[in-house]
């Protein structure tokens, strides 16, 4: 039986033993191509596919404006369903790609991890430090920490050498390669991800790893991980290629050049409320893989992500009048807590004002009647609670959506700068577009209550 509450006229459902594990990657590390490359912060693909059964006729056509790594897109392709996908990182973009390509052949696979591995068994010259203008990466320069020993910025020089050499007749399979080698990084690496940022293992000047040895992991993971996926699923011929659906850009901009009335359903999860910057948290993969080899990129990239995090310098934000929201900034504004940051409150403000922006965006894109899911968590800053899954829901009610309900999907400890005991609510918003009429009653309705008021 569900636990129901009502706060403001919101239905929120407690669905912890449906969602609590599917909200999480958890559930990917073992399922097939999903599990390519591991990000903690995105929901598995079952969760994906209990929403698209769930619904009282197949969609044809999905879209997640945050894709992440692809597990909407996979997930659809599976189904069927034709699925556009968007991220904004180079990295997570070349992954989703690489999971959702269907014209792979296992046998020209093994062969080219066969000469891949002759290959790196003839490495044994010393290589020069990639040209990166972040020097702390590697072991040398007169540092006192770096990030990868010398034996492994040769082990990996190596493997990006070759990839750079591929032949073009086997081009689609650099990508492969690529992924096995993202996915290795952090591995071989003396650091580790720490929430927010990359933080230095305990006694990491103790850890040696050979340059052999990082040429064996990688080898392995292409044959006992990518190959072995790969044969599983090589008889299975997908109706839809979500492969030409990925965008890769900004959400904020490219939701517009999307068909209008093309969608059935939204399955997604934005940045959370929590500051994270994940081009610091995948920094490695960026510049490593030559994504970024400058910190002018890196700064435009980040710029180009939807407000969830200090490091960029804003202008003052006005956020959407919701209760909750004002309630909350009064509070940031008069608390006698320091917040570590003092962009903190304009930060806030901006995140909802981008939600507001990519809910607008989305509506002439959506079919009659769609349905959408937006899996989020709260967040706390000034040892508050700040209640995103409500607020967005009442920035999409008066953008032409119905809150059909909350459903509470699990409960996670708030960060150590905050100390709280309560826990924050992880949830999946439940929306539906209103068709035209009804949301014209349903602004009028609004007015009317503004006006008794």
């Amino acid at each position: 039986m569900q636990n129901k509450m009502n706060h403001n006229l919101i239905d929120y459902i407690d669905k912890q033993n449906q969602y609590r594990n599917l909200v999480s990657f958890k559930s990917n590390k073992v399922n097939p191509v999903h599990r390519w490359f591991p990000m903690v912060e995105g929901f598995g693909a079952e969760f994906v596919r209990d929403i698209i059964l769930e619904q009282k006729v197949s969609p044809k056509v999905c879209l997640d404006p945050f894709s992440g790594i692809g597990t909407t897109a996979l997930a659809c392709q599976d189904l069927g369903i034709k699925c556009f996908a968007i991220e904004n990182s180079p990295f997570f973009f070349d992954v989703t790609r690489a999971k959702l390509r269907a014209d792979y052949e296992s046998h020209v696979f093994d062969i080219l991890i066969s000469t891949f591995d002759d290959h790196l068994k003839t490495c044994l010259v010393e290589l020069p430090e990639m040209e990166l203008e972040s020097k702390t990466f590697f072991q040398g320069n007169n540092l006192d920490r770096w990030i990868f020993d010398k034996p492994v910025a040769n082990a990996i020089n190596d493997i990006l050498n070759h990839i750079a050499d591929f032949d073009q007749n086997y081009e689609i399979y650099t990508a492969l390669f690529k992924v096995a080698l993202g996915a290795q990084l952090i591995q071989v690496s003396n650091v580790y991800r720490n929430g927010k940022c990359l933080s230095y293992l305990k006694n990491w000047q103790e850890r040696s790893i050979s340059r052999n040895e990082v040429h064996e992991m990688f080898i392995l993971y292409c044959r006992e991980v990518l190959m072995m996926d790969i044969r599983s699923r090589e008889m299975i011929k997908p109706d839809v290629h979500n492969y030409i659906n990925v965008h890769r850009g900004d959400s904020r901009v490219l939701i517009s050049s999307l068909p209008n009335d093309s969608v059935d359903v939204v399955i997604t999860s934005p940045p959370y409320l929590n500051s994270r910057d994940y081009t610091d948290i995948y920094r490695l993969e960026l510049w490593i893989m030559g994504y970024v080899t400058k910190f002018d990129q890196e700064r435009k990239l980040r710029s180009s992500a939807l407000t969830s995090h200090v490091q960029v310098k804003l202008g003052y934000l006005k956020a959407p009048e919701i209760d909750e929201l004002d309630r909350f900034l009064s509070h940031l504004e008069k608390s006698k807590t320091k917040l570590w940051n003092k962009g903190i409150p304009n930060m806030i403000r901006g995140y909802f004002f981008d939600m507001e922006s990519i809910l607008k965006d989305m509506h002439p894109k959506l079919k009659s009647n769609a349905m959408l899911y937006i899996n989020v968590s709260n967040s706390a800053y000034g040892r508050m609670i700040c209640e995103v899954d409500t607020i967005i829901a009442k920035i999409a009610e008066r953008n032409g959506y119905e809150i059909v309900e909350i459903r509470i999907a699990r409960y996670i400890n708030s960060s150590k700068q905050q100390s709280m005991r309560k826990k924050l609510r992880e949830s999946v918003i439940v929306l539906k577009k209103l068709e035209e009429r009804g949301r014209d009653c349903f602004l009028l309705s609004l007015e009317n209550k503004a006006a008794i008021a």
